[in-house]
């Protein structure tokens, strides 16, 4: 089995990746005509930037694109599987948690939006017969995370104190919210399976745990593996200007299509991603 990728930019470590204009139909095309995949993974997409466009660009035009540019290749009957984000659902209340796929999104950012979009797209391509399955994600985790990312903060923060770098000091933002952090692992397992299920053809999944863990607890575990004492320290600039207090999904729907699945536990996780930081 080979992996090809295709993008608007160089993926380091990958041998087989395209180059190309990512909203451009006719260059995805060629792209595709030359590769003829058996299964179609987008993953795609922009979650900050200073530019609003960005994320409709990324994050739904290229979709579009994509799907567009299957058909016109004849390649309509590709399975594809759309990541979308949990971002879409916006603001939940407390009594609505466990977030359910059935809930209606209400996002409040580019970022959601622009996602929402994305599977609004998928869902209409699926009504017309497509093979197209669309993910939510809840919080990856794992080697490599980007560095706006809470976990990858404390992570960075933390080996520059073991490396004699930095005082033994974290700076922190808002400690107090909860969220539903999945290894990426499981999340690659998870796509893989959903990909190859028929049945889940047209439907909405939450790729999540089903539990919220506190980013005070996340924080406690990882000072916990490195066995030294570090302070922290209240940085408010950190701070989100609209910060949910708890987010966490139901898997009951994606195990009902996957059967059941035995997820990372946290802790191998944390331990993992400090002993592959560099």
């Amino acid at each position: 089995m080979s992996v090809h990728s295709i993008g608007n930019r160089p993926v380091p470590g990958i041998p087989d990746h395209h180059l190309l204009n990512i909203t451009d139909i006719g260059q995805i095309k060629e792209a595709l005509e030359r590769v003829r995949p058996d299964l179609v993974f987008h993953l795609a997409g922009v979650t900050a930037s200073d530019d609003p466009l960005l994320y409709y660009t990324v994050n739904t035009q290229y979709a579009v694109a994509l799907l567009t540019a299957l058909e016109k290749a004849g390649m309509s009957d590709r399975p594809v599987l759309l990541v979308g984000s949990a971002a879409e659902y916006g603001m939940v209340p407390p009594e609505r948690l466990p977030i359910l796929e059935d809930l209606p999104p209400h996002p409040y950012g580019h970022y959601g939006i622009s996602k929402l979009s994305q599977t609004l797209a998928g869902l209409s391509a699926a009504r017309s017969g497509r093979p197209v399955v669309m993910v939510r994600p809840f919080n990856i985790i794992g080697r490599g995370m980007p560095a706006t990312l809470v976990l990858q903060s404390f992570v960075s923060q933390i080996c520059r104190i073991l490396d004699g770098l930095s005082p033994p000091v974290i700076d922190v933002g808002n400690l107090d919210s909860s969220r539903d952090f999945i290894d990426v692992h499981d999340v690659v397992r998870i796509y893989t399976k959903l990909i190859q299920t028929p049945s889940a053809y047209g439907h909405i999944f939450n790729v999540c745990t089903g539990k919220a863990v506190a980013i005070s607890s996340l924080l406690s575990k990882l000072l916990a593996i490195t066995g030294i004492s570090i302070q922290t320290r209240i940085d408010h600039s950190r701070y989100k200007p609209i910060d949910v207090k708890v987010h966490y999904g139901s898997f009951h729907k994606l195990q009902q299509f996957i059967g059941e699945f035995k997820f990372t536990d946290l802790e191998s996780t944390l331990h993992f991603v400090l002993e592959n930081t560099v």
